[in-house]
């Protein structure tokens, strides 16, 4: 099962490292809970570092193999301080649902760092992302920045789409290598499937 909690944005790793310790003495089962990051390149003094930056600001994400969701602690949880909302649908449920557990489960899959992918982009040409994270993601690009090497995905989550800007490798010539539908597929707590409209939850989530 997979949830997201909504914290407060610049405290994201506090208040992980909290939940974390929490859920280590009060829980039995498997857990995970990662703040996402993404590989940005930036330019500093004439030269180009590699820095993580946060992939969704104000969210973290908790995956936890227990069957009934009734048994995870939401209520202590939710108790801790930083921690604004543990977000449901509007059945009740917090587990996600459609394309909100497929967005989850990439970043499982990802290990909670979202790198940087390798994109062909020729005159004349359709762009297309040979590998990386983002592979098969070619439609969900809404623009892209040549020259400061990076592209704008749209992100279905949370009843709402979202613009994140990624750092990207532009390449000449093709290669071949795993998509993010053939990670998630390799991954044995992952479904076949991908971030995508199609994938939207027939319920918004609601505070």
């Amino acid at each position: 099962m997979y949830f997201c909690l909504n914290v407060v944005t610049g405290k994201e790793d506090e208040i992980r490292n909290r939940i974390t310790k929490f859920l280590s003495l009060n829980i039995t089962q498997d857990y995970q809970v990662w703040f996402p990051l993404k590989e940005n390149s930036e330019k500093r003094n004439q030269k180009t570092e590699t820095r993580n930056r946060p992939l969704f600001p104000g969210y973290l994400f908790i995956w936890w193999s227990g069957e009934d969701e009734a048994d995870f602690p939401f209520y202590d949880v939710y108790l801790m301080t930083g921690v604004v909302r543990v977000l449901k649908y509007d059945d009740g449920t917090h587990n996600l649902q459609g394309s909100d557990a497929v967005y989850a489960r990439w970043i499982h899959t990802n290990n909670g760092l979202i790198r940087q992918s390798k994109v062909l982009l020729q005159e004349g040409q359709r762009l297309h992302i040979l590998e990386g994270p983002l592979k098969g993601m070619d439609g969900n690009v809404v623009k892209v920045d040549k020259h400061h090497k990076r592209i704008k995905v749209r992100i279905d989550f949370a009843g709402r789409e979202t613009d994140i800007v990624f750092s990207v490798e532009f390449v000449e010539k093709s290669t071949r290598r795993v998509s993010i539908q053939e990670q998630i597929q390799s991954s044995p707590d992952t479904p076949s499937d991908r971030p995508s409209d199609s994938d939207r939850p027939s319920q918004d989530l609601k505070d």
